[in-house]
């Protein structure tokens, strides 16, 4: 599973998703069947959000530089 390039994902609504997995998980609303597919959502997007923080990050410290 990987996210697409046509999945139109922001840094909210992948939060969001985490939120609602973890929600989800804590309250035993996903079934054995399901937490597999559950678990590895919530890696790629963790994943995609630590990215998006750092190129975030990378943006700011270069802005920063630019203006010393």
């Amino acid at each position: 599973m990987e996210l697409t390039s046509t999945e139109k994902l922001t840094y909210q609504k992948a939060l969001e998703e985490l939120q609602e997995i973890y929600h989800a998980i804590e309250s035993d609303q996903v079934s054995m069947d399901d937490l597999a597919t559950k678990v590895e959502r919530a890696y790629l997007l963790l994943r995609f959000c630590k990215e998006r923080l750092r190129a975030t990050e990378q943006q700011l410290e270069q802005l920063m530089k630019e203006n010393e």
